[in-house]
C-alpha cells in the first residue's frame, strides 16, 4: 500500500474516532444535564479540560500558549459559549443522532457566510450541494416541525450556524497554534460560564464527579483525534471521516438513553452527507477546501 494511501485511511480512522468521542461527549452532557443545571456543571467541565491539557500548554514558559491575538480568542469563546449554551438546550429535547445531524451542516453554511465576510468565489456546483444538504435537513427535521414548531431544532441549527461563523474567524488566526485555540477557548469558556452561574459548584454526587471527570477526558480525546486526523491527510479527505457522525450518533442515542429512529432520519442524514461531499469535493478548489476542511476540524476542538 503506497504511504499517501496509507496516511488517506489513516487520517480518516482518527477523524471517525474524534466524531466518536464527540458523540460520547454529548451523551454524557445529556445524561449530567438530567440531573444537574447545565449551565452550572459547564464551567467546573471546562477547568477540567485546561487542568489535563496543562502539562503541555504551561511547559517551557507556556510559549505554546502565547497568542498576539487576545481579541480574537474572546471572540472565540464567545462563539463557543453561545454555541454550547444552545447545544446543551438542543440535547434536553432532541436525540443525540438529530444534533449529530444539525451540528454537521456546518460546512453547508460555510460556503454562503465565506462568500459574503471572506469573499470566495461560489459555483454553481457548490450552490448544488448546498441545496441538496439542506434538503437532507427538512428530510431529518419535518417530522418535529410538522407537529408544530420545535424550538429546539431551530436551537441546533442556530449553532452549526455559530460554528460555521467561528471557522470565518479561524481565517483570521491561522498563526496561532492549536494549543493556544484551545486553551484560550476553554478558559475563556470556564469564565462565561462561570459568571452565568454565579461561580457556584453543583452539589455533584461521586458518580457525578466521575461522570464529569470521564467528559472532560473524552474531550482531550476527541481534540487529539482531530488534531492527529487533519494533520495526517488533506483535510478533504480526513473530512470524510465526520460521517462518521450520522452512524455514531444514533448508535450513542440507543446504547445510553434507547433512542430509536425512522427511515426519513436516514434518507435525511444520506442526503445532507451527499450534499456536503458534493460541495467538498467540487472540481478545481482544492486549496480552498484544504482551508475549509481545517477550518471544520478546528472548530469541533475547540468547543
Amino acid at each position: 500500500m503506497r504511504k499517501a494511501q496509507y496516511n488517506n485511511i489513516l487520517a480518516v480512522l482518527w477523524v471517525v474516532a474524534g466524531m466518536s468521542c464527540y458523540a460520547i461527549v454529548n451523551g454524557l452532557l445529556k445524561q449530567l444535564g438530567r440531573q444537574y443545571d447545565s449551565q452550572a456543571l459547564m464551567w467546573p467541565l471546562c477547568l477540567a479540560v485546561l487542568a489535563l491539557i496543562a502539562p503541555w500548554a504551561l511547559r517551557r514558559r507556556a510559549a505554546a500558549i502565547r497568542t498576539r491575538k487576545p481579541w480574537l480568542h474572546a471572540l472565540r469563546a464567545l462563539f463557543n459559549t453561545l454555541s454550547a449554551i444552545g447545544t446543551l438546550y438542543a440535547l434536553k429535547h432532541l436525540t443525540l443522532g438529530e444534533i449529530t445531524v444539525y451540528q454537521l451542516t456546518t460546512p453547508i453554511w460555510l460556503i454562503p457566510l465565506a462568500m459574503l465576510f471572506l469573499g470566495e468565489a461560489v459555483r454553481p456546483m457548490r450552490w448544488l450541494g448546498v441545496l441538496v444538504g439542506f434538503a437532507g435537513v427538512w428530510l431529518v427535521a419535518s417530522p418535529d416541525v410538522s407537529q408544530g414548531v420545535n424550538l429546539a431544532v431551530f436551537v441546533a441549527l442556530a449553532c452549526a450556524i455559530s460554528d460555521a461563523l467561528l471557522g470565518v474567524l479561524l481565517k483570521q488566526g491561522q498563526t496561532e497554534t492549536p494549543l493556544a485555540i484551545v486553551w484560550w477557548t476553554y478558559a475563556g469558556k470556564a469564565t462565561m460560564f462561570g459568571l452565568l452561574a454565579g461561580f457556584t459548584v453543583p452539589d455533584f454526587t461521586m458518580t457525578g464527579w466521575a461522570l464529569l471527570g470521564l467528559t472532560a477526558m473524552v474531550n482531550v480525546g476527541c481534540m487529539l483525534c482531530f488534531v492527529i486526523g487533519y494533520r495526517t491527510a488533506d483535510a478533504t479527505i480526513a473530512e470524510t471521516g465526520s460521517f462518521a457522525g450520522l452512524l455514531v450518533g444514533p448508535m450513542a442515542g440507543w446504547l445510553m438513553f434507547g433512542e430509536t429512529l425512522g427511515p426519513q432520519f436516514w434518507l435525511g442524514s444520506a442526503v445532507l452527507a451527499a450534499g456536503i461531499l458534493i460541495a467538498l469535493f467540487e472540481p478545481n478548489l482544492k486549496w480552498t477546501w484544504r482551508w475549509r476542511g481545517a477550518v471544520i476540524a478546528w472548530t469541533r476542538i475547540s468547543r
